[in-house]
């Protein structure tokens, strides 16, 4: 099966957006003091990171090759919405990510034409996307009542923001899918 150039950059986009959130994460679990959430940003960063990875291999293996993308989907998010300023903000933009990630990769996967390897690494990935989105949930529900922030609105936000960046995508990569 054949691999088009516009697949290899959507690839490539997806593994400089994942490389970015592990290494976001990776840093963001070098400045918090509270245990449980420092293991849980480290799993969850070395699972991007893994997941960027597994995207270098699939592109090496469909006969692609590996491209810098500076602009990945959280830069493009910040450029929105501006660099949040706490973590209970980076977690939330995190989840607003999580979710459309793990929506998109289910209608990658679904798609008519999907390399065989492609939609291999989809699948691997979004097994692991439903354990980001829960414990980012539970985490993000207990810092809003302690808190007291209305996170639906936080998320509203950047949901906001997020159909905006994704808009842009579809258009600039094409990535309408199965829907």
């Amino acid at each position: 099966m054949q691999i088009t150039r516009l697949e290899l950059n959507r690839l490539n986009f997806y593994r400089a957006s994942q490389l970015h959130g592990g290494l976001v994460l990776g840093q963001l679990a070098r400045r918090v003091r509270d245990g449980d959430l420092i293991m849980n940003l480290t799993r969850h960063g070395a699972e991007e990171l893994e997941h960027a990875r597994i995207w270098s291999e699939t592109i090496l293996a469909v006969g692609g090759d590996l491209r810098p993308i500076r602009s990945t989907y959280q830069a493009r998010l910040a450029h929105i919405v501006g660099a949040p300023p706490s973590v209970f903000q980076v977690l939330a933009l995190t989840q607003v990510f999580e979710r459309r990630v793990f929506r998109h990769f289910i209608q990658h996967a679904r798609m008519a034409g999907t390399h065989e390897l492609v939609r291999s690494a989809l699948e691997r990935m979004i097994e692991k996307e439903k354990g980001h989105l829960s414990w980012l949930a539970d985490w993000l529900q207990v810092e809003a009542a302690r808190r007291h922030i209305d996170v639906h609105a936080v998320l509203d936000r950047f949901s906001v923001a997020d159909a905006r960046v994704y808009g842009e995508l579809i258009y600039e990569y094409r990535f309408r899918t199965a829907a």
